[in-house]
Order: structure tokens, then sequence, then C-alpha cells
């Protein structure tokens, strides 16, 4: 059986649902260009064209009719075969990749839940679906320019209880208004067949980034700190002037951006210095830069809460349900209401509030909770869904901060960003409990192809404070105590030792992706400080988990990095047991110059036989590359693709 013969274009089906109607392949006149391998299906105000150029399938909607059409989404289906050869979901597992880090990323089975993940939730913009035995898969994703539309991959299961034959939907979410007698793009997809999905990843990763201007790939990983996970919104000018001369006098050069996160401004969506900042943020950008770092500041774009001025004034520049009532997302900070984009005072508000503060001397700009845009319903405009929505307010940010300035999606789907953000969050808040460790390392590890291919990417904060970390005995505010339980990921269990900070150092270093420290600076001790300066010293290239795909892959990650020079080989165990595990080919036994990446103390042989993993450790060692020939080395990923 071939994988590749299941999803062939010709055993399409198409779904179109309208405000008022849903369309079906049964009601459609089908075309088909035999030169170019275009088809087209026709219905009597609708036509859906799927064209292709090399690997690339572009979607288009036309709406032929003299009247407007309000779209929902078109799908794309292959639908599960019954019959002998199919596909068995007992056989594989999924790359689930969430639309933005509120979700986590990583390898789930096909036919079950596990304790993170349901496969009812469709992944969203890529997907490898790999075969167990024998090695096979295949990888179905978006690429650039991404259109105003989502695209998701739902897995079409032939029964209820999953374990049997299945198919798989494109799910392309556009809803908009498209006017009579025009066309839109939805979407561009590629589907790749090999028998690696990290290969088929990397090759992927190369579709999209020749797709993308260079400008977004051009800017270097960054490193900082951020006042956000020690101090939360408790900051005062007082903490960020004592962090930043610790980090002056214990990092130096290697630490760049001081960022001010939550807890500075008057209000949410009023983005000026509130009481605990009484010089202001100009005066604090100078602080910083007369200290030799630069200023960075976070913010939530389109949050405004509901007890201000603008609020009250304004009532017209905000988003409303379905019910077209205001829209409003409760938080730890009060009721939050949510700017309208397509507002033009809102456009001149915001790049009026952007330009400001780049004025004031801030050159990173962390942006956060605009997926929150995702649950409105009602807009000033109908022709624009929320991705586009998204996009155009992160360009109106990037216009008003310069193209020189750095600027982090925290939490935008990835979709309505990538080509015009620096760096994107793969990962869900990091806090000093294993709780949070675990899952947000499957997610680095799963979005290990997007460092170097959409921009940079944030893992969230590098952290290590614990009892042997620092000489401080408040490692957080106090926070409730909940006893862990399977799927639990938020300030659940006991906070992290020792071993479990080295474990998250090692992983966000791995990722190649952005350094951003979040413990208070001058209350680590030596031994806290050592560690932080290892993982500053020598930035690595992306790493490749590379049994991702495998058994074990999920609980004893291995990753290879490249260095200067020199590799980085890292193993993780992210299970609650001792594990054995092996060291891979061509590393076990391997001869040479190698040394412990924590202690630098030399390794001259590798070890050979089964190494006995704690839990929740990692170990790492950099590999001389002079011992070993370069033709096995782990390199260059090699791909085999088709459909």
């Amino acid at each position: 059986m071939q994988l590749r013969n299941q999803f062939r274009f010709e055993r399409l089906t198409v779904r179109i649902a309208c405000s008022d109607r849903t369309l079906d392949c049964c009601s459609a006149h089908m075309e088909e260009d035999a030169e170019s391998g275009a088809r087209t299906w026709r219905w009597d105000d609708l036509t859906v064209t799927i064209t292709r150029q090399d690997q690339v399938r572009s979607i288009r909607i036309r709406n032929t009719g003299s009247q407007d059409i309000q779209l929902r989404n078109v799908d794309l289906q292959w639908k599960p075969m019954i019959a002998s050869p199919c596909l068995d979901a007992r056989e594989y597992v999924q790359l689930y990749h969430s639309q933005c880090f509120e979700r986590l990323a990583g390898m789930r089975p096909v036919h079950r839940p596990n304790d993170w993940s349901d496969p009812a939730e469709a992944s969203a913009m890529v997907t490898v679906l790999s075969r167990r035995r024998p090695g096979e898969a295949m990888l179905l994703g978006a690429l650039p320019p991404y259109e105003d539309c989502f695209v998701g991959f739902p897995i079409l299961h032939e029964s209820a209880h999953r374990d049997g034959a299945f198919g798989i939907s494109v799910k392309l979410t556009s809803p908009k208004r498209i006017i009579g007698n025009s066309e839109v793009s939805l979407a561009h997809l590629i589907m790749l067949h090999g028998t690696d999905g990290n290969n088929l990843l990397e090759h992927y990763a190369e579709s999209v980034r020749k797709r993308l201007p260079q400008s977004v790939l051009s800017k270097p990983r960054i490193t900082g700190w951020n006042s956000w996970d020690y101090y939360a919104g408790a900051v005062s000018h007082r903490d960020i002037a004592q962090n930043t001369r610790a980090a002056r006098e214990q990092f130096a050069d290697s630490v760049r951006y001081i960022v001010i996160d939550e807890g500075y401004q008057r209000q949410w969506g009023i983005w000026d210095a509130g009481w605990k900042f009484p010089d202001g943020l100009k005066t604090l950008c100078e602080t910083i830069r007369a200290a030799g770092f630069e200023p960075g500041i976070w913010t939530a774009p389109l949050m405004v809460n509901a007890s201000t001025a603008l609020y009250r004034e304004h009532p017209n520049w905000f988003v409303d349900d379905e019910a077209g009532n205001p829209y409003l997302v409760s938080l730890g900070y009060g009721s939050m209401a949510q700017l309208d984009i397509t507002v033009p005072e809102v456009q001149e508000h915001l790049g009026t509030v952007y330009t400001r503060l780049r004025q004031a001397g801030f050159t990173y700009f962390k942006c956060d909770f605009t997926q929150q845009l995702l649950g409105a319903s009602r807009f000033a405009r109908d022709d624009i869904t929320p991705v586009g929505m998204l996009r155009e307010l992160f360009g109106l940010i990037r216009r008003s901060i310069g193209e020189e300035a750095y600027l982090l999606a925290c939490g935008a789907p990835y979709e309505a960003v990538i080509g015009v953000a620096d760096s994107h969050r793969t990962t869900g808040d990091i806090h000093h409990y294993w709780s949070h460790i675990r899952q947000n390392i499957r997610s680095m590890l799963a979005r290990w192809w997007m460092q170097g291919t959409i921009g940079n990417t944030d893992p969230d904060f590098a952290i290590v404070r614990c009892a042997s970390t620092t000489d401080d005995v408040l490692l957080s505010r106090r926070l409730p105590k909940k006893p862990w339980q399977p799927g639990a990921n938020w300030v659940s269990g006991r906070e992290m030792n020792l071993a479990e900070a080295q474990t998250l150092l090692l992983a966000c270093y791995v990722t190649g992706g952005d350094m951003v420290l979040g413990d208070a600076l001058n209350l680590l001790n030596e031994a806290g400080l050592a560690l932080l300066t290892t993982v500053l010293s020598e930035p690595v290239q992306r790493g490749v988990p590379i049994n991702l795909f495998d058994y074990d892959g999920d609980d004893l990650p291995i990753v290879v990095a490249q260095g200067a020079g020199r590799k980085l080989l890292a193993i993780f165990n992210l299970s609650d047991d001792y594990r054995p595990k092996k060291l891979p080919h061509p590393y076990a036994g391997l001869i040479g110059a190698h040394e412990e990446f924590w202690s630098g103390q030399p390794v001259l042989r590798l070890e050979a036989e089964e190494i006995m993993m704690e839990p929740h450790t990692a170990k790492a060692w950099w590999v001389s590359e002079s011992s070993f020939d370069q033709s096995t080395s782990v390199g260059p990923l090699n791909t085999s693709n088709g459909e």
C-alpha cells in the first residue's frame, strides 16, 4: 500500500459552506484542464479552482453571480476508504501543530486522545501523518503568501470509535463577504510523501523560506531579560534598575535587551507609565540604554480595559459578539474589550501609540493576546477575516516602529503574522514548575523546523530559579497548591528542582531561537548564574529532534544541533520514570575529544551501551566533528517527496 495513492487529487471531494447554503460535489460540474492539470468545480454562481505549479496547489474561489456571497469555509476531503487497502488509524501518529501557542504541539495517536490532545482537534497550517510500520510519512502544509484564510487538517474517521479507516480534510476557513463577479485566493498547499517525517518538515521549511521575503530571515536571534516570570504585574522601576545592573555585571554583552512586561501601564489599553514608574517610559529607556542594553516593552495591542475612558468614549471602536453585544474577555486584570482594527480611527489610534513608544526609545516590541480576536463575531467590515485583520494590525505596528525594531508575535496565529514579525512564540507560558516545562519542551521540539524558516522562534523564558540556584525564599508570588494530574500544565505539582531547571535551559538552548532570561538576576547565586552563562556563551543552529516520529520520541527525545565546528548531542527523559536509552548511530561509542555540556569536562568516548536516564533530566555533550566521517554525521536532512 502506498500512502500517496490514498491522497491523489482525483479522489478529492469539495464542499462549500456559505451563510445561506451548503454546496457539494454532487451538485457541481467538474472540469479538468489536461494541459495544466487545473481542476474546477462549478455551481450556479460559485466556482472553486485548484491549480498546480510544481508541488504547490493553489485554491481560488470565484463569485460568478451579481449578488454578494457570505462565505464560511471550503472543505477539500479525501474520505476514508473502508475497502482494502485503507489507512488504518491504529498504525499512524500525527504531528499536531496548533494555530498559536495557546494549545500544545506534538506527536499524538490518530485513533485516540492522549493526556494533552484529542485527534478531533484539527492540526493547523501543517501536519505530518507517520506510519509506524513500515516507516512512511505524508505532510500537508500551507505555504506563503498566507491568504485571508486559516488552513486546518481535520482527520476523517469512518467510524465514531476512530479505530479503523481514516481520511483527511483540508478545511479553508475564510468567513467573509465576496462581492459579485470577483475572485479571491484562499490558500497555497504542498503535499509531500517520504519515509521520514523530519525530512518532510525540512523540505517544507525550505519551501516556506523560498516564498518569504529575505528581510524576514535577516535578523539574528536575540538575547535578553524580561520582567514577567518573576515579577509579573508587580514590577516597578526599582526592579528594572536592579536587574539591569545585575545583567551588566554578570553577563555584559551576552544580553542585549531589557524588556519591561505587564505591570508598568496605567491600565490595559492605556500604554503609558503608571504609578510604579513615576519618571515615565522615556526615562526608563534612557536608564536601560545608559547601561549598554536596548529597551523592550510588552503590550496587548487590541485589549482595552472596560473601565477606561477609551472604552467609554469610543463605543464604536470595539468588536462585538454574534448577538451584537460588546465582546468582552474576563482576565485576571479585569474585563477586556478588543479594538476593531477595521475601523479607520482605531488604526490611527494604534499608529500613534506605537509611534510614541518607538520615540520613547523602545526597540523591542512584544505584542500579546491578539489571538483573543478569534472569539469575536462582528466587525465594522465584513469583507475581511480575523486572519487579515491581524495581518493588518501587525503591519501597522511594523510601519510605526520601523523595520530596524524587533517585533515578537506572542500568541498571534502563525498564518496571520509570518512575514511581518521577527520572532514567534512557540510554547505556552513557562513557570518554574515541571508541569510547565514538559509541556513546553514538547511544543519546542515539534516546532523545531520554524527557527530560521519564518524568522526566529521564542521558546518563552529561560529560567533557573530553584532552591539550588537562588538565595531568594520567594521564588514567585504566592500561588495555590495544585497536585499534579494528567494533562495539567499550569502551576500543578511542585516547583522545579535543579535537574529540571537544567532540562528546561538545555531545551531552550537547542532550539537555536531567542534566549530571554526571566529570573530576578540580582537574587541568583553562583550556581544559577553559571547555568545561564553556559547557555548564553555559544549559540547553536536550530536543533533537530532526530527521533521525533519514533516510538519513544515523545518521552525520550534526542536532539542534534550544530555549533561552531562541533555538534551538540542532547538526550532528554521527559517521563516520570527511569528510562534506558542508547545513543544513536554514529554517536554510540564514538571516540574523540568530546566535552560534557554543563561541566566542560573532557569525554574521550561517548557511552556505547544504554544510559539509564533519571526522570525529568537531560544529558548533553559537545561532540568533536573530527572524530567521525562527515558523510555519516547527522547533518542536513535528505528529503524524499512526491504525491
